[in-house]
């Protein structure tokens, strides 16, 4: 039976070790597509900078003779980005605490629909609602605002696509530092309401809630101690589909228990158990008794091996009863006085001083 917790133990430790190299190991690749992401999108900036100053000092230069640019292959994708530059870069999750710092950390203080005004940009000053937000890239989109035009390649265009045009206008997200809560407040002296810009929010009051299972808190503004309610989210509509089960049959009642049975027979956690998986904790009485009969037979084996005697083995033994027999020895007044002189002359050997060598 030891043999079997010592599988179950080292099977386990074996999974550990497996899931610590195989996380490792999407790490390393995470990482390694991240780097080469940021030095392809790095390398395709530069460039249309570099050609955009070109095409500025060239026409300068030709002044009426300046050619045109929104012809060729450029005609009807001329003035967008690609579609790579519509987000940003990915932040390590070391990173990200203190990128998300201003906006909460962890908990973040700007969620989905609510409404913001932009600090920057072309559209600076302006007030939108929050489509989207992605703490990983410490970004959110804002409807209707900071809109650019993204080159739509033709693999990407689907054939039952309406919409055949190769630039499409969307928003760009902009990064959560760049955007300030709005919310209406009401002047406590004129009792008139109107939007105020919150320049800074706090986290407070923080609760599990159970029925979502989640960690749940509230945005307060420091120093006037006003608590901002989060935004009301549409519930969401579900359409049942022809694969989905209809609710009627979920709740209709098919076990009804009563006292001479339990609500679930005990042959289920036999279903439901994998009996030849080497991970399992839980046997059969007839394997367990099948495992300890074979300890008891590896131990009767390590019995008989010591009850075994070689020829000189037994002469030890008999020497040993032997000297038992005779019990312990006794010294005489004559041996202990031998034993004195001895240790006598020892002495005097000892205190006699050396002869210095030559």
């Amino acid at each position: 039976m030891q043999k079997v917790i010592r599988r179950s133990i080292l099977a386990e430790k074996q999974a550990a070790r497996r899931s610590a190299k195989r996380k490792d190991r999407h790490t390393r690749e995470w990482a390694k597509s991240n780097r080469e992401q940021d030095r392809h999108l790095r390398r395709e900036a530069t460039g249309q900078i570099k050609q955009a100053r070109l095409n500025r000092r060239e026409d300068w230069e030709l002044g009426p003779l300046a050619p045109r640019r929104d012809v060729g292959d450029s005609k009807d994708t001329f003035g967008t980005i690609h579609t790579q530059r519509m987000r940003g870069t990915v932040i390590h999750y070391k990173d990200r605490a203190e990128a998300l710092k201003k906006v909460g950390g962890r908990f973040l203080n700007i969620v989905k629909s609510d409404r913001v005004v932009l600090l920057e940009g072309k559209d600076k000053g302006k007030i939108g609602k929050v489509t989207a937000v992605d703490p990983s890239r410490a970004e959110c989109t804002v409807e209707g605002l900071n809109l650019i035009d993204v080159a739509i390649p033709s693999y990407m265009i689907n054939e039952e696509d309406p919409d055949k045009r190769p630039i499409r206008t969307i928003e760009k997200p902009v990064p959560l530092t760049s955007v300030r809560l709005v919310y209406p407040l009401s002047d406590p002296e004129t009792g008139i309401t109107r939007d105020v810009i919150i320049k800074r929010l706090v986290n407070a009051n923080f609760w599990f809630d159970r029925h979502l299972n989640r960690t749940s808190w509230r945005r307060m503004v420091p120093g006037l101690n006003i608590s901002i309610p989060w935004p009301k989210l549409e519930p969401k509509e579900h359409k049942d589909g022809p694969d989905d089960t209809l609710r009627i049959d979920v709740e209709e009642k098919t076990f009804v228990p009563s006292l001479l049975r339990p609500p679930m027979p005990g042959t289920v956690i036999d279903e439901l158990r994998n009996k030849f998986s080497k991970f399992r904790t839980r046997h059969d009485p007839e394997y367990i008794e099948a495992k300890l009969a074979e300890d008891r037979a590896v131990e009767e084996q390590k019995k008989r091996v010591t009850e075994m005697r070689t020829p000189l083995q037994e002469i030890n033994r008999q020497e040993r009863k032997l000297r038992k027999a005779k019990g312990k020895g006794k010294l005489t007044s004559e041996m202990l006085e031998r034993i004195g002189q001895v240790i006598a002359k020892k002495r005097q050997l000892a205190k006699a001083p050396q002869p210095l060598a030559a």
